[in-house]
Order: C-alpha cells, then sequence, then structure tokens
C-alpha cells in the first residue's frame, strides 16, 4: 500500500509540472516559423537545466534533471496503439518513511516514462507497459515498479486506452544518463498468443 502511496504523489507532481509548462507555451503559437525555431533551442537548454528544478514531495526531495514531454514515439503492435509520450529522469532523495519502499536506500533516480495504450480491436487482449525494462547508457538493466506506476497495463476488454506513468528506480547519476531504451513484450490474445514481437524504443534524455 505504501509503495502505491509513493507511486501517486510522485505521478501527480509529474503532471501538475507538466501541465503548467504546456499552457505557458500557449502565446507563442502566432509567432513566425522563424520566432518558432529560435524559441526551440532555448527549450532543450532548459530542460538540461532542470537540476535547479527542486520539489519537496511526500516521499522526498526530488530533483529534476530532464524532461521531454513531446517524445512522439509511435507505433502499432497488433491491435494496440501504442505511444510514448513524455520522459523524466530526477534524483530523489528518500523521506525516512518512505525508504522501505526504495530498498532502505537514502537516494534514488527516477526514470518515469509516459505512455498510451490503445485496443482497436473488440477482443480482450493482454499488454502490460508497466512491466517493461529500460536499459541505460550507463550499463543499468532495470524493471518497471508496478506498485509505483499507473494501471496502464493488464486486460484491455475490447476498445480501451490506457494511459500514465511508469516508474523505474536506478542507481546511475541522472547527469550520466544519456539516452535509455525502453522495452516491452508485445500483446497477446485471450488464449495467450503473443500478436505482435517484442518492441524496443531508444529515447535520448540529454
Amino acid at each position: 500500500m505504501k509503495r502505491m502511496i509513493v507511486g501517486a504523489s510522485l505521478s501527480a507532481a509529474l503532471l501538475l509540472a507538466g501541465c503548467g509548462e504546456e499552457s505557458a507555451t500557449e502565446p507563442n503559437t502566432e509567432a513566425k516559423a522563424e520566432d518558432k525555431t529560435e524559441a526551440a533551442a532555448p527549450e532543450k537548454t532548459e530542460a538540461v537545466k532542470e537540476e535547479s528544478n527542486v520539489e519537496k514531495t511526500e516521499a522526498g526531495e526530488k530533483t529534476t534533471y530532464f524532461t521531454n514531454k513531446a517524445v512522439g514515439e509511435k507505433t502499432t503492435l497488433g491491435p494496440i496503439n501504442f505511444s510514448v509520450n513524455k520522459i523524466q529522469t530526477s534524483r530523489l532523495k528518500v523521506a525516512n518513511a518512505y525508504k522501505e519502499a526504495f530498498g532502505d536506500k537514502d537516494e534514488v533516480t527516477l526514470v518515469v516514462v509516459d505512455v498510451t495504450a490503445e485496443n482497436t480491436s473488440d477482443d480482450t487482449i493482454n499488454f502490460h507497459p508497466n512491466q517493461a525494462t529500460i536499459t541505460t547508457n550507463t550499463g543499468e538493466q532495470v524493471d518497471a515498479e508496478i506498485f509505483l506506476s499507473d494501471e496502464v497495463g493488464g486486460e484491455f476488454i475490447g476498445k480501451v486506452k490506457k494511459e500514465g506513468n511508469i516508474f523505474f528506480v536506478a542507481q546511475s547519476d541522472p547527469k550520466e544518463i544519456t539516452s535509455i531504451k525502453y522495452i516491452v513484450d508485445g500483446p497477446s490474445d485471450a488464449n495467450f498468443e503473443n500478436l505482435a514481437e517484442r518492441y524496443t524504443v531508444e529515447i535520448p534524455t540529454k
């Protein structure tokens, strides 16, 4: 239960930050194309400089290092339309009350991936993006923390869509993580017959 509460707290903090930043960019929609080009460069620099973005959460003090809210990786896996929407890396100084949920560690690195999965068929499909694995350029292989993540996997009973954040707890310094590979097994039908191959996508984090 405690692990689920931690996940909900961190997930909510990430989504709230996203809404605020997206609304802040709305006044630029009527700018000329060349002005948009000039504005795009500082946006990437700003993401790298998010080291100063420190949030106090119930789970501890979280320092954000990188955020990309426009990953835009989309694919079709059998009847599932799947997209990776956002990614964020951060360092969490774990509050004493939540250390057990993070393996009694004082600090951990969080890699959070926001995804959408949609079943386009009337059949019941099994798909588990919240049980994915990531590998990092620093040599780590990390399984998703299913109890911290949103419920974006499981049975898709007919034409349903699920969206949410998937949490990965790493040990590398987030400054050193410049890319990750997100790896998820393809969906299966009610008889657990595979409907698509394993999907791997590389996402820059710098």
